[in-house]
């Protein structure tokens, strides 16, 4: 499948941003919230949960470019008749809280379900984090002969609070940062790195070799459009400050009033 131009020329130049609104999320007026300052970011794609109603509120709003996320085919196959651009298989964090686990058989059979039904559409699929690094690899390549077109990579379910030293928050993206770099030499898709992603790590993704990442808890944090908005800029100048000078990451936290107030949590 081709990805549509946008979305493609972003992960090809490896800057595509997401942002991702929950697969659990059904509160319409903040993931309307999340949709506006979505565009107006000029993010490359927002992330909602496979729901017919949820995609007619986000079309009513924006014009973004929308993936609906799933575990269950039937309700990704029912959202692509609504012309979304991307279907999704994960991510998981909600089902660990409940003890729901993943498996790479399981992920593989999904995968194939959706694939032979919808052979034109892009499909992307999350790796689960419960998996050893050499599972999710072997995982990753079978993907990739079914022909998902995206893969995403997930750490542990984290986000900023009562922190203030930059290592900090590196280790609460380290998981994924790690997936994606031991995939990322082993299969020639796209990489979207998700969980635990902030403005201050988000450049080191792309340093491992991610084509994007997805960002969504510290944004839902926020309360309005303004700060969302604020927020997804910092994550493009991080992005775009160390796409021109690579082996510099060295954002501060104290210069940014919306991790401020995000640690105020």
């Amino acid at each position: 499948m081709t990805i549509s131009s946008k979305i493609s020329s972003d992960l090809g130049k490896q800057n595509a941003l997401k942002v991702i609104t929950g697969l659990d999320n059904f509160n319409v007026p903040q993931i309307k919230q999340m949709a506006l300052a979505s565009e107006i970011a000029k993010v490359t794609y927002l992330d909602i949960a496979a729901d017919t109603n949820i995609i007619k509120q986000v079309e009513s709003v924006s014009k973004i470019p929308i993936c609906v996320s799933a575990v269950k085919s039937q309700e990704l196959l029912k959202c692509q008749k609504a012309g979304v651009n991307i279907l999704e298989i994960g991510n998981y964090d909600c089902f660990y809280e409940q003890g729901r686990m993943f498996n790479s058989e399981e992920i593989k059979l999904i995968s194939k379900e959706i694939r032979n039904s919808l052979p034109n559409t892009t499909l992307c699929v999350t790796l689960p984090h419960i998996l050893e690094i050499e599972e999710q690899i072997r995982l990753a390549y079978d993907l990739q002969k079914i022909g998902v077109d995206m893969i995403q990579t997930e750490g542990k379910s984290t986000s900023i609070s009562q922190i203030d030293h930059l290592s900090s928050l590196i280790q609460k993206s380290a998981s994924t940062f790690s997936s994606t770099y031991a995939i990322s030499s082993k299969i020639h898709l796209p990489i979207i790195s998700a969980s635990g992603v902030s403005s201050l790590t988000s450049p080191i993704a792309f340093l491992y070799g991610a084509s994007g990442i997805g960002v969504g808890a510290n944004i839902k944090r926020l309360q309005n459009i303004k700060s969302m908005v604020m927020y997804i800029y910092e994550i493009r100048t991080a992005i775009s400050s160390n796409h021109n000078i690579k082996h510099n990451i060295n954002h501060s936290i104290k210069s940014s009033k919306i991790i401020r107030q995000l640690i105020s949590y």
